[in-house]
């Protein structure tokens, strides 16, 4: 059997926390995990923005903070693909920002067991396009007694399995 994908132009703004753009006959992705604790003062902020004389503050006090547990699961490539025809065809992949434990894959692949754990605070939050800050002040307080502690656990299984 012959199978012809035509997709074109593909453009994303983001791609962010253990995500992506898988292209193939046959992508396997499991255990992905993603855990974000993120406190902002001020939040998001669009293009096009002037903002002047303002004060943002971040109160984070804990005894522990963002405790977080990784439960990833890694899988082995034991994986029997198919002889089957198919096509996929794009013109060109266009992404503005790629970050944390995230992927573009194009062609057969397993992925397993991807984990990211991200604590932050942001004074001022996060800013895209074009934009004006002016005689503002930022403060963040964070006096924890333990931050973001992380336990691993990785648990490793080994299918045989046939797909197509």
């Amino acid at each position: 059997m012959r199978v012809q994908f035509d997709l074109g132009d593909i453009q994303v703004t983001s791609i962010e926390s253990s995500s992506g753009i898988f292209i193939s006959q046959s992508n396997i992705m499991n255990g992905w995990r993603s855990q974000i604790k993120l406190n902002s003062g001020l939040g998001e902020v669009g293009n096009q923005n002037k903002l002047e004389n303002f004060i943002s503050i971040v109160s984070d006090d804990d005894n522990v903070d963002t405790p977080m547990v990784n439960n990833s699961m890694w899988i082995e490539n034991n994986i029997k693909t198919s002889d089957s025809d198919i096509n996929i065809n794009f013109n060109e992949i266009k992404v503005d920002l790629l970050d944390t434990n995230s992927t573009i894959s194009i062609g057969e692949s397993t992925q397993s067991g991807w984990a990211s754990q991200i604590k932050g605070n942001l004074g001022n939050g996060q800013f895209i396009g074009d934009n004006v800050l002016a005689d503002s002040l930022n403060v963040i307080k964070d006096d924890d007694i333990i931050d973001a502690p992380v336990q691993q656990r990785l648990i490793n299984f080994s299918p045989t399995t046939e797909i197509g």
